[in-house]
């Protein structure tokens, strides 16, 4: 029962239960943008930075709170960050318009992928790890092979930006957007499945 919100330079850990504060984790490269736990909940990451300075991807081991990894060396913000439930890759994107791939072995980079015309403000892993969904500010979604970041499918149903994406399953992702919808695609074939209004 955890929570995880930012704020300045740093990573708040609360019980969801009984609202107590379990621990501070610092970032001290900045604002958190995004924050993610692992698909096993062991790990935390965070990517986040300073907008015009620097930008950054951090996880924790929970529960330890020890930072057993930090990626990225960007000159902007990182918007969106998330590690594959095989905890074999770290993805990240920001105002570069770029997604790119690294090792969680190594930290290095493996991969830049570039199809995204406008700032890439949302990015999840499928539960497989197959698959990677990007969405930008353009309301723009990108689906990439999980491994090698080969391009998989375009999906411009949005009008505005994608402000979160979300697996159904290893199939179906959910996109929400500013334009007050969240539609379900099939990540593959990229139909539209579903449509909501919020």
């Amino acid at each position: 029962p955890l929570v995880a919100p930012g704020s300045q330079r740093q990573i708040l850990l609360y019980n969801t239960d009984t609202y107590q504060l379990l621990g501070v984790l610092e970032f001290p490269e900045g604002y958190p943008a995004d924050a993610k736990f692992s698909r096993n909940g062991k790990l935390l990451i965070v990517g986040g930075g300073r907008g015009a300075h620097t930008g950054k991807a951090a996880v924790w081991d929970i529960a330890t709170g020890e930072r057993i990894l930090t990626v990225g060396e960007d000159l902007d913000t990182v918007l969106a960050a998330d590690i594959s439930s095989n905890q074999k890759y770290i993805a990240i994107a920001g105002p570069d318009k770029l997604v790119k791939l690294y090792s969680t072995a190594t930290g290095e980079l493996i991969r830049k992928m570039k199809k995204h015309t406008d700032w890439v403000t949302a990015l999840e892993f499928s539960p497989d790890s197959k698959y990677l969904a990007s969405g930008d500010r353009a309301g723009g979604v990108v689906v990439w092979e999980g491994d090698s970041g080969r391009e998989v499918n375009v999906i411009g149903k949005h009008k505005k930006q994608i402000t979160a994406i979300n697996w159904r399953n290893t199939k179906l992702v959910a996109c929400a957007s500013e334009d007050g919808y969240v539609k379900t695609f099939d990540a593959a074939e990229g139909d539209e499945i579903k449509s909501t209004r919020t």
